[in-house]
């Protein structure tokens, strides 16, 4: 709390002295940005499909073995110690292969949080050289990003996200199916920006451009 007050502190009194001075100012949300264009929802598809076969796979995997525990169950009373002993170990080692599949997929630094970097990377570049850009071009002093949480107010009249929405969007047409992939839901994670403090099978944020 503390930090952030400070932090608070030190941008007004950035401004206060911007503002003794001839300056241009400006703003953006980050967020709208990565929520409302076309190569995000391109990248959410394709994230989605990868994601719906990882998750089949472990579901398979799943389903393998409560087959071979049902199966264990029904015939166990015919089985010698050994036999059940071996059977046993069967079913162990088929539910350590499963985790060591989940968390290749999903675990932190897994299949699916490199995916999604790889995805995801490109486009933050590529809003963060808009940005600079925009700012170059038509002289901002400073842009702010107000999806940050530290700009307790700015005037509407500066707000360029859709000036900076509309260039992302030009040269790219969004996907028609944006529906989310059956069975995708419980594993992973579909790109939205927020917190990325949370854990990346929750919600993941990508990096601010």
């Amino acid at each position: 709390m503390k930090k952030t007050l400070l932090l608070i502190l030190l941008a007004l009194a950035t401004v206060a002295t911007l503002l003794a001075a001839d300056v241009k100012l400006g703003y953006v949300n980050t967020d709208r940005l990565l929520l409302e264009s076309n190569e995000a929802a391109e990248i959410s598809r394709l994230f989605n499909l990868d994601k719906q076969n990882w998750t089949r796979q472990v579901r398979e995997l799943d389903e393998e073995i409560k087959r071979m525990e049902r199966d264990f169950e029904i015939g166990k009373l015919t089985l010698n110690e050994a036999r059940k002993r071996e059977t046993q170990a069967a079913i162990d080692a088929k539910k350590a292969e499963a985790g060591r599949m989940l968390e290749e997929y999903f675990g932190e630094g897994g299949k699916a949080e490199q995916r999604y970097r790889e995805l995801i990377d490109p486009l933050t570049l590529k809003i963060h050289n808009l940005i600079k850009k925009t700012a170059e071009d038509e002289k901002y002093t400073m842009i702010f990003d107000v999806s940050m949480g530290t700009v307790l107010y700015a005037a509407p009249a500066i707000d360029l996200t859709d000036q900076i929405l509309l260039e992302l969007n030009k040269d790219t047409v969004k996907p028609a199916d944006l529906t989310q992939p059956e069975g995708t839901s419980d594993t992973g994670t579909d790109i939205k920006p927020e917190d990325k403090s949370k854990e990346f099978g929750e919600d993941y944020k990508p990096d601010k451009p």
